[in-house]
């Protein structure tokens, strides 16, 4: 049987390896493989937002040359997508998004000019390689012979941002004024 080949939804070959870090008091300074420090490169990131809402942000992530990993702060993206949507649509605010790859920087400085269409966008796309999650386990000392699978994972905590579906207020008629009766005090 033929190897079946992987389907990417960029058109152009696919770069990086990407991990979206959910934790807001854990940053990356050094390479989670190589162990070298981490630099930082600025690249348009295309993201899908429930349900039919793609944008491309020009946003500085975490970036390992050797290892060709890409890492971006889950509070940081939603903050930018906040800041986005308050504009253009509220209702959208708290909807699922994905990450889904690079866009090629002259494609996006045309399409923040002259906005482009799915399929235009799809043209200039770069999905990425390989997607990792992270985990953290906290140091300290564990009973020989513990498998690594065993271990405490910490869960990520709540984000500090308003990407959150927000209840919707139930609609409150205003309260009818009334006519006083009498003079007013103080007024002659």
């Amino acid at each position: 049987m033929p190897k079946e080949k992987e389907r990417y939804l960029g058109k152009l070959p696919p770069k990086y390896t990407f991990i979206l870090n959910p934790y807001a008091e854990y940053r990356f300074t050094r390479c989670p493989n190589c162990n070298r420090k981490m630099k930082q490169r600025k690249l348009p990131l295309f993201i899908h937002v429930d349900p039919c809402n793609p944008v491309a942000l020009n946003k500085t992530c975490r970036y390992c040359p050797d290892c060709d990993l890409l890492i971006a702060h889950q509070d940081e993206i939603e903050s930018l997508l906040v800041r986005l949507f308050a504009q253009l649509d509220p209702g959208i605010i708290g909807n699922d998004y994905l990450v889904v790859g690079t866009v090629e920087r002259p494609a996006w400085r045309e399409s923040m000019k002259q906005p482009k269409d799915i399929p235009e966008m799809l043209e200039h796309l770069h999905d990425f390689q390989r997607v990792h999650t992270v985990k953290v386990q906290p140091g300290g000392w564990y009973p020989a012979g513990l498998d690594s699978s065993e271990m405490p994972v910490l869960s990520p905590g709540p984000l500090d941002t308003l990407w959150k579906k927000q209840p919707r207020p139930l609609a409150t008629p205003k309260p009818q004024r009334t006519k006083r009766k009498g003079r007013r005090r103080g007024r002659k």
